[in-house]
Order: C-alpha cells, then sequence, then structure tokens
C-alpha cells in the first residue's frame, strides 16, 4: 500500500472528507532518489522527495547549530536551535543538501524561532540568484514567543520557472555583529501539468497538500498544511498531519512547537 493511500485515509478520518479519492501516484519528471520509510502516528509513510540538480551549489544548513544563541541576562534563551523547515535531501553526487520546489511565484518560507522579538536586535530574509545575485532582502518582526513563522515573497518579487535560488534567514543579536544564527537552503520553481493543475483547483485544502506532497513540491505542502494547522489549532486531526509531515523530513525536534506567526505578505523591499 503506498503512502498516498495510507496518508489519505488518515485525512478521511481525521477532517471528516466526503468521498473516495483515488490513490494515484502523480510524479514529477525527474529521476526519484530512493525512499525514505519514516514511522508515524498513522504507521510507515513513504516520502520520495525529487532529486536536486546537479548544479544545486551551496549545500546550506538546516540549522543554527554551532552558534550561540542572543543571551539575556547571562541565559541563553535558545533552548532550541533556529531551523529552517525545508527537507535534507541526497543528491546524485551523495552531497546532503538543504532544498525544496515550489510551484509558485511567491513561496511562503517557515522557520522555527527559539526567540522572543525583545531577546534580538534584529532578524533578516535574504534570496539570491545561484549566481550570488540580489534578488530581494527584508528585514523580519519576529513575535513575541518562541515558534514557527512563514515568510512570504511579496508580489514584487517572483520566481522564474526552472531558476535557482539560494535563500538565508540571519538572526542577530547585537547591531554591528555578524549574525549569531544563521539558516540557509536552496529553492527551485518548477511548472505543472495540465493534469495535476486541474485536481489541484478541484481539491480540499487537505487534499492539496497531499497532491504537493506526493509530487515532490515541499513548500508548497508545507505551506498549505501551516495555513490549516494555524488556523484550526485545536482541530487534533490537523494538528497531527502537520507534526507527522515536519517528521518526515527529521524535524522531529519542532515538530511538536506551535506556529507563532503565519500567513502575512513580507512588506519590506530592498534590492541593493
Amino acid at each position: 500500500m503506498n503512502f498516498y493511500w495510507q496518508y489519505y485515509k488518515f485525512a478521511l478520518v481525521g477532517l471528516a472528507v466526503i468521498g473516495v479519492f483515488p490513490a494515484k501516484v502523480y510524479s514529477v519528471p525527474e529521476t526519484r532518489v530512493e525512499k525514505q520509510v519514516i514511522a508515524s502516528a498513522t504507521g510507515q509513510l513513504n516520502f520520495t522527495p525529487p532529486p536536486p540538480p546537479a548544479d544545486i551549489g551551496i549545500p546550506g544548513d538546516r540549522t543554527g547549530a554551532g552558534r550561540r544563541g542572543c543571551l539575556v541576562n547571562n541565559d541563553s534563551v535558545d533552548n532550541k536551535q533556529l531551523t529552517a523547515l525545508v527537507p535534507i535531501t541526497k543528491a546524485a553526487t551523495g552531497l546532503e543538501v538543504v532544498w525544496g520546489l515550489t510551484t509558485v511565484e511567491h513561496p511562503t518560507f517557515w522557520f522555527y524561532v527559539p526567540y522572543r522579538a525583545q531577546d534580538v536586535h534584529s532578524a533578516r530574509f535574504v534570496l539570491r540568484t545561484a549566481d550570488k545575485q540580489l534578488v530581494y532582502q527584508t528585514s523580519v518582526s519576529l513575535p513575541n514567543k518562541p515558534g514557527v513563522i512563514s515568510l512570504t515573497l511579496p508580489t514584487t518579487v517572483a520566481l522564474e520557472v526552472a531558476n535557482q535560488y539560494h535563500w538565508y534567514f540571519n538572526i542577530y543579536c547585537a547591531e554591528r555583529k555578524p549574525p549569531t544564527a544563521i539558516v540557509h537552503g536552496g529553492i527551485q520553481r518548477r511548472a505543472i501539468t495540465p493534469t495535476l493543475a486541474s485536481q489541484l483547483a478541484q481539491a480540499t485544502p487537505q487534499q492539496r497538500a497531499e497532491l504537493y506532497f506526493a509530487n515532490g513540491f515541499w513548500f508548497d505542502a508545507v505551506t498549505t498544511l501551516g495555513q490549516l494547522y494555524y488556523h484550526n489549532p485545536s482541530n487534533m486531526a490537523i494538528a497531527q498531519n502537520w507534526t507527522d509531515v515536519l517528521r518526515f523530513v527529521g524535524l522531529d525536534a519542532i515538530a511538536s512547537e506551535p506556529i507563532a506567526s503565519c500567513c502575512d505578505l513580507m512588506q519590506q523591499v530592498r534590492r541593493d
């Protein structure tokens, strides 16, 4: 029994979806890497991420490991590390990279931030092309409590299909000093088939997340699930879906953390 059918059975029960959603497999037109089987509350699920392109460039860093956290009254407030909610995928060369796919021009990026707004000096998001040309950068306002946040590119910044981009999220604990914590990785936008587009248009949010996940579009899947969870925090089935998906990609340490802020467009745009 494949991943898609097992995962959808759980969604049918937890979310009381009416009707039958066909257990079809939708494939990204790329050669896939070997499957990763990860245990979850719904049993063993098969997650098959698409392989990164050969020209992926910088492998990235999913956590702010090896850097001291911001200090408040001589105590570190980062019991957990700054973390990007992105898979670690093995490239054909054997290199492990922090990377994922999107279908949209203005994707949403997700991070776990272990700091409160009053504990840091500033935070900054930066997006560059594969050849390191600056595309976008902005200061980020952090919430007043630790948790998962989402950052969506504004309509003035659009990813081009097939191009590689590299993003950075930096935390600064003091002015005029290097970042205290950094996470960074890659993203690529790919076009979808007319068939998949039609299925997405007719699907519920839960079904759309499943379609994105089955096709390897991580950023779209986690955004759809994250929005569901943020707007329905007391729905145990949705909460479990969110937790399971994070555990699929080895993010057990922050899988149960709350979403502190979500779904707002980033407002400040700078290009120089």
